[in-house]
């Protein structure tokens, strides 16, 4: 078998590794012993095997990166393989069609906080009856409508023609054939086409949030990104996926590419401002603000 044959194998069982010939391609595959070992036996072919993209390894360039020929920054991988045994999928599939995405600790400080908060009302209104406590009230109700934009409101939104992103003041639908990419920073980011001339926009899902030790952990994994341009379908070759965030990236990439393949539209990104949140925070920050002019 040739030196040009054996570098053809190596990238064929390496998916997502770019296949070098002449010298590099020798060089590369010396750094890759277990893999030339596979290539080399043609009766017993290995099974593909995810690859760990080092600082200018291949793959798709995601916001944030030098470039294409560059590899995904560490902030911008995503797991896209399966869950692991045992686990559920972090989101929830809704009678009319609709998913429903988004993280359960905001719920959790939610609910905590307006108990919080309607236990201070219950006792201002049983033993303080002076300005000061009216003061305090509009100042609780102020943190109430805070707690509501940043915790209980922000989520994801998936139907059959593309995504609702809620943010704290912010919404923003994106139709499948305006998603151009999904990636994993601190928080799931979606790379979305813009009417000309205006150029992409990265849309960050305040409810997708994502630690910093699972991005430390998909960097080590080497896991990938998804992007229109090279869309990743197979979850066979990843490692599993342990935090919410990668699952739920990994699920929005899969439901792109599906779009993609049915010949989904072209289309661009619309924001818009929600002004629900924006009145529950501004209302009583103003009853505040005048009972603290007035005194």
């Amino acid at each position: 078998m040739s030196s040009q044959q054996n570098d053809a194998n190596v990238g064929t069982a390496l998916p997502g590794a770019a296949a070098q010939t002449g010298a590099e391609g020798q060089t590369g595959a010396a750094e890759q012993p277990d893999a030339v070992a596979g290539a080399a036996a043609a009766s017993q072919p290995s099974p593909p095997r995810p690859v760990m993209p080092g600082p200018s390894g291949p793959g798709p360039a995601g916001p944030g990166s030098a470039g294409g020929a560059t590899g995904l920054p560490a902030s911008s991988q995503v797991a896209f393989g399966g869950p692991l045994p045992g686990s559920t999928n972090p989101w929830k599939e809704i009678s009319d069609g609709r998913t429903v995405f988004r993280r359960v600790g905001p719920i959790v400080l939610w609910w905590l906080w307006v108990a919080f908060v309607l236990f201070n009302l219950v006792q201002l209104a049983i033993n303080s009856h002076d300005y000061f406590s009216v003061e305090l009230a509009a100042g609780l109700l102020t943190t109430v409508g805070i707690a509501y934009a940043t915790t209980l409101r922000p989520r994801v939104i998936a139907t059959r023609e593309g995504l609702e992103v809620q943010n704290p003041v912010r919404d923003h639908t994106i139709q499948w054939g305006a998603l151009n990419g999904v990636y994993l920073g601190d928080a799931v980011e979606l790379s979305c086409a813009r009417p000309a001339p205006r150029k992409e926009k990265t849309i960050y899902c305040w409810a997708l949030y994502s630690s910093r030790r699972s991005r430390t952990r998909s960097q080590q994994l080497g896991v990938r990104s998804w992007s229109r341009t090279s869309p990743r379908t197979a979850a066979a070759d990843e490692p599993p996926a342990r935090d919410p965030a990668q699952l739920i990236a990994a699920e929005l990439g899969r439901r792109s590419t599906r779009a993609q393949e049915a010949g989904t539209a072209p289309a661009t990104l619309e924001s818009r401002w929600a002004w629900l949140p924006i009145a529950v925070i501004l209302m009583p920050a103003a009853a505040l603000l005048a009972l603290v002019l007035a005194r």
